[in-house]
């Protein structure tokens, strides 16, 4: 593979977009303009049809709202983990590719570096622009399963291999990653490549029992085959990391298997150790959700959790930011809504041209979305929040089109911290 293509993109889009300014610092979050209710302050989107350098994709994909495979290169799309860069810039991972673990091997997994030129009040495009990515790769062989490219040199990792949901950045500059389909903790170096065995979860109420889903690599292949309790799509699905790089926090998606209490589990995970520590919570869902798409904190033991239905193209639809906050281990965390994403003030109009069809674009702005995967908390007062729009399939911003991925900034009108 040509080195360059590491640490290089060549991104071909059917439509423009335009570079930022690098020294171009954004106002929108460093304004001090107060609000009496959470207020849409920025407003950015990458289109749909946006393609990174790499072999043509989609085989196994039958396309949906106007798009067909096969994909000329990789689709940027699907962020299902976002970070903050010193420069402003985000680092944005793709979800493992077209929807399942069978029509995704030729989906390479990547974490993007984009940069906003946010539309605010006073100045900006609404342009987000593909800067590079880091492929992730396993050249050494930490991984024991069998996978796409096994018996190639890079070892490039695909969306049926793993199903990368959730992602962290540890102090010395490598990626903690969690996966949907084991569920397991990945750990990669700065340029992408797995330094460790992928780490399984073990069952907290059963310690000589590991946590398995229907999708785990090795119960498909019948190796040491253990009852799934993961529900299928319920793997890890946010992850939170402690502000003194100590733990990690993976959150389940779903409740386990024959749960009724509609609680997650949150995980302990000791960086240092790399190993869990035992120690353990629970998110308890409101009773119009069916899943969680985010776990941060901001302190250390306070959050976001990012809590939603199944809806899509339904300004009736459950979308939340829920405020979290930790009890003892064993309990549920404290939880009270923070924002509800189909209710946030406009008054700027900064979703830009209108298209027919379009919802939630007026002067209240919403994220009708099924997959809401991404919060950065950017300052006490100011949250960032991305979608995953599952190219091509989703329609939530509009029933007839293709959703692109949008990048909003949310001001609250009394500050976390």
């Amino acid at each position: 593979m040509n080195k360059k293509i590491l640490v290089m993109l060549l991104c071909c889009t059917a439509l423009v977009l335009s570079a930022c300014n690098d020294d171009n610092h954004q106002d929108q979050t460093t304004s001090t303009d107060k609000v009496t209710e959470p207020t849409l302050i920025a407003f950015a989107k990458l289109p749909v049809a946006t393609y990174a350098a790499g072999p043509d994709s989609g085989k196994a994909v039958s396309g949906a709202n106007g798009i067909y495979p096969p994909f000329k290169g990789q689709p940027v799309q699907g962020f299902s983990a976002a970070l903050k860069n010193d420069d402003d810039s985000y680092m944005a991972m793709a979800d493992n590719g077209f929807g399942t673990q069978d029509n995704s091997a030729d989906f390479l997994l990547r974490i993007y570096k984009i940069k906003a030129d946010f539309r605010t009040k006073t100045k900006g495009t609404g342009q987000v622009t593909v800067q590079s990515f880091i492929q992730l790769r396993d050249p050494n062989k930490r991984i024991s399963f069998e996978i796409v490219n096994g018996n190639t040199a890079d070892r490039l990792l695909t969306g049926a291999d793993f199903d990368p949901e959730s992602m962290q950045r540890a102090a010395d500059g490598t990626y903690w990653i969690g996966d949907e389909f084991g569920p397991y903790l990945l750990h990669f170096s700065a340029q992408g490549i797995l330094l460790d065995a992928p780490i399984p979860l073990p069952n907290p109420l059963n310690s000589t029992q590991e946590l398995r889903s229907p999708q785990n690599q090795f119960n498909k292949a019948n190796i040491n085959y253990v009852e799934p309790l993961v529900q299928r799509s319920g793997g890890f699905e946010g992850m939170a990391i402690s502000p003194d790089g100590k733990y990690l926090y993976p959150l389940l998606e779903k409740p386990l298997v024959n749960d009724a209490t509609g609680q997650l589990l949150i995980s302990q995970f000791d960086l240092q150790k790399k190993a869990y520590t035992g120690q353990y919570y629970w998110f308890a869902l409101n009773s119009k959700a069916t899943n969680i798409g985010d776990f941060q904190l901001f302190n250390d033991k306070e959050g976001i959790i990012i809590e939603r239905d199944a809806s899509q193209n339904n300004l009736g639809g459950y979308k939340k930011l829920i405020r979290v906050k930790f009890n003892e281990p064993k309990q549920a965390v404290a939880r009270e809504d923070l924002v509800d994403l189909i209710k946030i003030s406009n008054p700027n109009a900064l979703f830009g041209t209108v298209r027919e069809g379009d919802i939630g674009t007026g002067s209240v702005f919403a994220f009708p979305f099924e997959t809401i995967e991404d919060v950065i908390i950017e300052n006490g007062t100011t949250l960032t929040v991305l979608n995953d729009n599952n190219f091509p399939g989703s329609s939530g911003r509009n029933a007839k089109q293709a959703d692109d991925n949008e990048i909003i900034q949310i001001r609250l009108p009394k500050a976390l911290f």
